[in-house]
C-alpha cells in the first residue's frame, strides 16, 4: 500500500470522525431517523476527506515551500546585511594604506608568489647574492594559500614547498653571520589585482621586484619599476659558447626540420646542429656556428665537426 493511499485514509477517517462529533451536536429533525442522518454525514465527509487529499496536500506543500523560502531570503538577507555593515566600519577604522617614500620601509626586496614557489630563491639567498630587507606582503602569502590548497596535489605542493621556503629564508645568514632579514607587509594596498598591487608598493618604497612571472615583468617595466627576475638571472649564467669552438653533446630528438638534430649544454641551453638528425641517441662533437639570443634564453646554431 502506497504512503499516498494511507494518507487520503488518514485523512478520510479524520473528517469522518469530525463529522461524528458535528452529528452529535444537530438537533434532532422531526420525521428523520437520526442514526441513518448522522451515518450520512459521516460517510460525505469521510468521502471528501479522502477525494480533496491530492489538492490539500498540494496546496499544503506550496504554502509550505513558500514559506521556507522566504524564511532562508530574509535569513540571507540579513546576513548579507551584518557583513556589509562589519565592512563599511573595518573600512573606515582601517583606511586603505599606501607607504610613501621616506618611510621607515626603504629599497627592499619584494618578493612575489612566482619567486616563492619557483625555489631557487633560496639558492640565490644562500649564495649570499640577496642583501638588505626582503618584503613578503601579506596579500602575496594569501596567494601561495589559494596554491597550497588548490585540488591539484602539484600545486599543492608547490604551495607547501613555499611555505617552507619562507621559514628557510629567514634562518639563511649572511658572510657576516647575521640572519637575513625578512619581514611581512601587513598594510593594505590599493590595486584590482595582486600585479597591481605590487608594483605600487614597490613603486611606493623604491624597491625592486624578484619574480618569475612575465607577465608581472611587463607590468612593472611599463610602470618603471625595476625587475629582477630569476629566469633572466639563470640565462645570464648559462655557458657562452663563441662560434667557432668545439663541444660534445648527446643529440636527444629531432629539430623543426628532419634533417636538424638537437641537445642540450648542462645548464640546459639548447643546441640546434646542422644534419644531426642522422645521430639522434648518440653523443658526436659539433662547432658552434651560430649564437641566437631569444626571450626564452640562449640558442646555440652548430654543425658537426669534420
Amino acid at each position: 500500500m502506497s504512503i499516498k493511499l494511507i494518507l487520503r485514509l488518514v485523512l478520510a477517517v479524520v473528517f469522518a470522525t469530525l463529522a461524528i462529533i458535528y452529528s452529535e451536536l444537530l438537533p434532532p429533525i422531526e420525521g428523520a431517523n437520526a442514526f441513518l442522518l448522522r451515518a450520512a454525514i459521516t460517510i460525505l465527509l469521510g468521502v471528501i476527506g479522502f477525494a480533496i487529499f491530492p489538492e490539500l496536500a498540494t496546496r499544503v506543500t506550496t504554502a509550505t515551500i513558500h514559506l521556507f523560502n522566504l524564511t532562508i531570503t530574509r535569513i540571507s538577507t540579513e546576513i548579507l546585511n551584518q557583513i556589509l555593515r562589519v565592512s563599511r566600519q573595518t573600512h573606515v577604522s582601517q583606511p586603505s594604506v599606501l607607504p610613501t617614500r621616506g618611510s621607515n620601509i626603504s629599497n627592499p626586496l619584494i618578493i612575489d608568489t612566482s619567486a616563492i614557489i619557483d625555489g631557487r630563491v633560496l639558492d640565490i639567498a644562500k649564495t649570499g647574492f640577496i642583501n638588505g630587507l626582503v618584503l613578503v606582503p601579506n596579500f602575496v602569502l594569501l596567494e601561495l594559500q589559494q596554491v597550497a590548497d588548490s585540488k591539484s596535489s602539484e600545486k599543492r605542493a608547490r604551495g607547501r614547498r613555499g611555505f617552507e621556503i619562507m621559514e628557510e629564508l629567514k634562518r639563511v645568514s649572511d658572510s657576516s653571520g647575521a640572519k637575513m632579514k625578512v619581514e611581512v607587509w601587513d598594510k593594505e594596498i590599493k590595486g584590482k589585482d595582486v600585479d597591481e598591487k605590487l608594483v605600487n608598493l614597490t613603486k611606493a618604497l623604491n624597491g625592486k621586484i624578484l619574480t618569475t612571472d612575465f607577465n608581472l615583468n611587463r607590468l612593472a617595466g611599463a610602470h618603471s619599476v625595476l625587475v629582477l627576475n630569476i629566469n633572466d638571472l639563470a640565462n645570464a649564467l648559462k655557458t657562452i659558447a663563441i662560434p667557432g669552438e668545439r663541444l660534445k653533446i648527446k643529440i636527444l630528438h629531432l629539430g623543426k626540420d628532419a634533417h636538424q638534430g638537437v641537445g642540450y649544454l648542462a645548464d640546459g641551453t639548447m643546441i640546434v646542429v646542422q644534419d644531426g638528425a642522422g645521430a639522434v641517441g648518440k653523443t658526436i662533437e659539433i662547432e658552434v656556428t651560430k649564437i641566437l639570443q631569444i626571450p626564452a634564453g640562449r640558442m646555440i646554431f652548430a654543425q658537426k665537426s669534420s
